[in-house]
């Protein structure tokens, strides 16, 4: 149930004061984005696309209502996973890191948790699974040669499995890794006959932008057109705060997760802030958006 503040006089609370009047009820529509997993250069795969989950423009899925008297909103935002270097042979694992957790309404009862997705891993290893429940995608697995073929980490409730490699060994296709799933697709598995594909994340415009969110990092070796829908410039580097998995990229660290809150501008409090600084109040069209990159609060004082 909504977590509703008092009415009551005197209560001495000033949260939603100033030029909008007393405490009021706020209902937001939420966009929670949990870390991208981390990949491995080299020869390893593409980290898991960080979960996703919201209200906003979802049937079914309510938004959450809390007066502002109730004070102060706590928000965690999930760092990406760490990336990993990948010798250039052997089969000594050398697994990148899961992406971390995100949460809105920390400190409520209505507390909304989204974890991230799973790290890839190197030559001749499966991707990690995505953290489980609450998580992302699954991570991409290595190249195949010489070896066992590998497979990509399964899913969580937000997300889906990466991707490995299969047979034949032969060939240039033997060199190409597995990739990460994505928030709204699995990855495709690649070899000698074909790249594979990261999986796809979600497309959201609940800031006035479109931009996808979750997206599958992609493996070593894969195209770099590939990897999840527009999940950076550059194809391989995931796009800050938007829980991509890491990719060949030098580094193959996730990316960040982020938080949205989104409201009717007519309901704002006159006194509403978020900290700290580096976070965001937008507008869209007839709504306010709250934007969180790092964990911090929205106050009504």
């Amino acid at each position: 149930m909504p977590l509703l503040g008092s009415f009551g006089a005197g209560s001495g609370r000033g949260y939603g004061r100033g030029a909008g009047g007393g405490p009021r009820c706020i209902t937001y529509d939420f966009f929670v984005v949990g870390g991208g997993g981390g990949g491995v250069t080299g020869y390893g795969g593409g980290g898991g696309g960080g979960g996703v989950h919201y209200s906003y423009c979802a049937p079914g899925t309510c938004g959450v209502t809390l007066n502002t008297d109730c004070g102060p909103i706590s928000v965690q935002v999930a760092a990406g996973g760490t990336g990993n270097s990948g010798p250039g042979g052997g089969t000594t694992p050398y697994p990148a890191g899961d992406g971390g957790t995100s949460i809105v309404f920390k400190c409520t009862p209505l507390a909304i948790t989204v974890k991230g997705g799973g790290g890839a891993d190197t030559r001749h290893k499966n991707g990690r699974n995505a953290p489980d429940p609450l998580g992302g995608s699954g991570g991409g697995g290595g190249c195949y040669h010489h070896c066992n073929p590998t497979s990509g980490g399964s899913g969580s409730c937000y997300g889906f499995p990466g991707s490995g490699t299969a047979p034949p060994r032969d060939g240039p296709g033997r060199f190409r890794s597995g990739s990460g799933g994505g928030a709204c697709q699995a990855a495709t598995i690649g070899g000698c006959n074909g790249n594979g594909k990261a999986g796809d994340g979600k497309a959201s415009d609940i800031d006035g932008t479109t931009k996808n969110f979750g997206c599958g990092g992609i493996g070593s070796g894969v195209s770099s057109c590939l990897n999840g829908r527009g999940d950076g410039g550059s194809n391989v580097t995931p796009t800050a705060n938007q829980g991509g998995g890491g990719g060949r990229s030098c580094s193959g660290t996730g990316a960040d997760g982020v938080v949205y809150l989104r409201f009717p501008t007519a309901c704002k409090p006159g006194c509403l802030a978020v900290t700290p600084g580096c976070n965001s109040i937008l507008t869209a069209g007839s709504c306010t958006v709250l934007k969180f990159v790092v964990s911090g609060c929205v106050t009504f004082d």
